[in-house]
């Protein structure tokens, strides 16, 4: 009796347990597309021929523009359907309705962007034509919707909700979300404005980057106490999680003929973005033979080429780093609403959100506040937090969406140029070559005409610090086949002096690299470009590498593993490669620098998001290198007046015993410990990770200041989740000759072949080939799909 009790239960264990795995299983494979069917749209005017490649991206050819961009709508939302509406709820603030409480506080700094609200007028401000592209869009994503039924993607089966259908709107609206992520923002203006109250004028100078020191150009006061607030702060934090981050840097650059191989230009370009999973980029072919035929990047939820090349241009962007913000500390009274303005009192704008929430049986009714610049972002009625507006150029005017259509259709500089005026709410530098031999480089977006620089907060109870127009498109910098041969940027200063732009540039350390390398040959291949790309040698360890090794010469350690690392650090090259021990001493004595540096002056409040930062310690450390006598250096808690000398050989000591608690061992390579992390903003829940493979990890070369970026943040080393989120090499001598490489795959469904069949070529230094001609496409192709009209 008892074998068989035992016996019986085992078969209902069994059973449970296949039960689950098949039902798991069943979730995991949800919306995975067949890439070979037919498939029946309903309003589709004419059959659409889809050619998937072994990396499955689509080279789609149709007979006229509706058909081609409801194909578009269609496919992209057979890879990246859930993707799309994260992205669009984080652009109407509505992310509290699928994650809960804790987004709400994220939704409610989303709404006062009212990023929908404006969309709504650049829609209406569209001629019919282009209103008609993104409709029909619209109907392709809509499409696969109704076709789906719920047999969705399995992140809206975990997260129990069915997404709305697609309006052509929602696709206006990644033209704001894309500003705002562009934006350096609320956390760096406000860490400046503290340290310059706090602490003092001499402590500003060296917090803020010294552009005298750094001139590698692109083309050659507040009265009251500002308190910071930490609840807007933690809302940023949590958006940045969930939607892809797009500030973080890029490359691109150019070679004429006359320093090609083929005689006709090459071209280069991998913007630095986030490295998540599903990536940043979705890409694509779209062709209409005899009138359109262009291939690159999109932005799933967007049916126009970004970034690539058609038969005639190629081009690719960097992002300028536009202070496009600007923050007033405002006087408020939250009683009668209303804000104090040169001597008088003028009544606040009061517009009420309703914010629905997951969990909650009533929807919150939340207030929200503006002046004549634009929203209060922080809290009011809190004592311990300074009201705080933003005039921000994400609410203006724009032409973005005819801008990217305007690439995708431009046979020369002149029709390019005139595209990229469309170009306001977000400022970029464009590269440009083409097939008749020319190259160039534009400057676009709106910079702002203002009274003082803006990396401080302004005082809000005048009208003096309002923006008094923006420059014109005409007075923007350009280079247009420039007598050197090659045209390159790398998020370094853009302007001179002249007109203040931003204070948030990157540092020259890419643009300086990548200048040698495009003059250390007399022409340059495509094999070249690929090396390029791929370059991990560090001009930031250059211009440290001298001073550190002086202070921390061998012989001045006794015997031990502090002078055998002395010894590896004053060996190494610079080169930051996967088997190399030198970078991981480097960048943790930098680590432990930067903590002994600021700690003691930011304090517990503050020092938190300065570590976390990207660019600001940076700074901070770029300038106490070449000012070895910098306030900064002394520790306010010690009655000893610390030097340089003694605080890097004191940080150095301190990185030893920080990596052999953290790893055992002071010698690991500098592969063995920085990952290329790709996460799913699901993967952060450890079992959801486990059971449906939502995240990858791999050893990766390069760091954050190398042309090849894999960037972390201090606070999580050596965590690297920033970097190149496409990499293309065109050839105008031979389109078929161009190669590219997502850092991911082109999927974003974790069951599909195409989720990460990129990634390990991707951080090993491999590109595929990125073919354009018609015949070449039907003789590689894996897939063959047909869309046909509907029955």
């Amino acid at each position: 009796m008892i074998k068989k009790i035992f016996l019986g239960l085992l078969v209902i264990v069994v059973l449970l347990v296949a039960g689950g795995y098949f039902y798991v299983n069943h979730i995991r494979q949800a919306a995975l597309p067949d890439f070979s069917a037919d498939i029946h749209l309903p309003g589709l005017k004419a059959p659409v021929e889809v050619y998937r490649d072994s990396l499955g991206v689509p080279h789609i050819i149709a007979r006229n523009e509706h058909d081609l961009y409801m194909a578009t709508g269609y496919l992209e939302a057979q890879d990246r359907m859930w993707q799309m509406d994260l992205v669009r709820r984080v652009a109407q603030g509505r992310l509290s309705e699928i994650f809960g409480d804790k987004a709400i506080e994220a939704d409610k700094l989303l709404r006062k962007l009212r990023i929908p609200q404006t969309s709504e007028r650049w829609w209406n401000n569209m001629d019919d034509s282009m209103r008609n592209r993104l409709q029909w869009y619209a109907d392709g994503v809509n499409a696969y919707l109704h076709e789906r039924g719920d047999d969705l993607p399995m992140e809206f089966r975990i997260l129990s909700y069915t997404p709305e259908p697609w309006k052509p709107q929602h696709s206006v609206n990644l033209v704001g979300y894309m500003s705002w992520m562009l934006e350096t923002g609320y956390k760096t203006e406000a860490m400046a404005t503290l340290v310059n109250q706090r602490l003092g004028a001499d402590y500003l100078k060296d917090f803020l980057p010294d552009w005298d020191a750094n001139k590698v150009l692109v083309y050659r006061n507040i009265p009251q106490a500002v308190k910071p607030d930490t609840v807007l702060l933690q809302a940023v934090a949590l958006i940045r999680q969930v939607a892809p981050e797009l500030s973080n840097g890029s490359n691109n650059w150019a070679v004429a003929g006359k320093k090609s191989v083929t005689g006709k230009p090459i071209f280069s370009n991998d913007m630095h973005l986030h490295l998540g999973l599903p990536g940043i980029w979705w890409r694509a072919h779209q062709m209409i033979p005899g009138k359109l035929n262009v291939t690159g990047v999109l932005l799933p939820g967007s049916p126009f080429v970004v970034a690539g090349h058609n038969e005639h241009i190629a081009w690719g962007m960097t992002n300028v780093m536009l202070d496009g913000a600007d923050f007033y500390a405002e006087t408020i009274d939250t009683v009668k609403h209303r804000y104090k303005l040169n001597g008088q009192w003028k009544p606040l704008k009061v517009i009420k959100e309703t914010i629905r929430v997951k969990g909650r049986d009533k929807p919150l009714i939340v207030p929200m506040y503006y002046t004549h610049r634009g929203p209060v972002i922080t809290r009011l009625g809190q004592v311990d937090v300074t009201p705080v507006s933003m005039r921000w150029i994400g609410n203006g005017e724009d032409h973005a969406i005819e801008a990217l259509y305007g690439f995708d259709t431009a046979e020369n500089w002149e029709e390019f140029r005139q595209a990229a005026r469309g170009f306001m709410a977000v400022s970029q530098n464009i590269a440009y070559v083409d097939t008749e031999g020319n190259i160039g480089i534009q400057c676009t977006g709106h910079v702002p005409v203002r009274k003082a620089a803006g990396y401080l907060f302004y005082p809000g109870d005048t009208t003096a610090y309002d923006w008094q127009g923006f420059v014109p498109f005409e007075k923007l910098p350009y280079e247009y086949n420039p007598e050197r041969g090659y045209i390159s940027s790398a998020n370094n200063k853009t302007f001179a002096d002249s007109l203040y732009v931003t204070e948030w540039y990157d540092l020259p350390y890419r643009i300086i690299r990548i200048r040698q390398m495009l003059e250390s040959k007399e022409k340059l291949s495509t094999e070249d470009f690929r090396r390029m790309l791929y370059d991990h040698k560090s001009v930031r360890a250059a211009r440290f590498l001298p001073l550190m090794r002086k202070v921390l010469k061998p012989g001045n350690f006794e015997k031990g593993d502090a002078r055998k690392a002395a010894s590896v650090l004053a060996a190494w090259d610079g080169d930051y490669r996967r088997d190399a021990q030198a970078p991981l001493l480097f960048e943790e004595t930098l680590r432990q620098f930067i903590r002994n540096l600021a700690a003691d002056e930011l304090g517990k409040d503050l020092f938190p998001a300065f570590f976390a930062s990207f660019l600001m310690h940076k700074y901070l450390t770029d300038n106490v290198f070449r000012d070895t006598s910098s306030v900064w250096i002394d520790n306010r808690n010690t009655a000893d007046k610390e030097t340089f000398s003694g605080l890097l050989r004191q940080s150095f000591r301190e990185a030893i015993d920080s990596l052999k608690s953290r790893y055992g061992t002071w010698d690991k390579t500098w592969g063995s410990v920085h990952i290329y992390h790709l996460e799913h903003p699901l993967g952060k829940v450890k079992l959801l990770d486990r059971i449906f493979g939502l995240n990858a990890d791999f050893p990766a070369p390069g760091g954050v200041n190398t042309v090849n970026p894999f960037s972390f943040s201090l606070a999580h080393p050596y965590m690297a989740d920033f970097g190149a989120s496409e990499k293309h090499i065109f050839n105008t001598a031979d389109w078929d000759a161009s190669y590219s490489v997502l850092p991911a795959g082109e999927s974003g469904l974790p069951a599909s072949p195409h989720y990460l069949d990129q990634a390990r070529a991707y951080v090993a230094g491999k590109v595929f080939p990125d073919i354009f001609s018609l015949s070449l496409i039907k003789s590689k192709a894996r897939y063959h799909m047909r869309l046909l009209p509907g029955k």
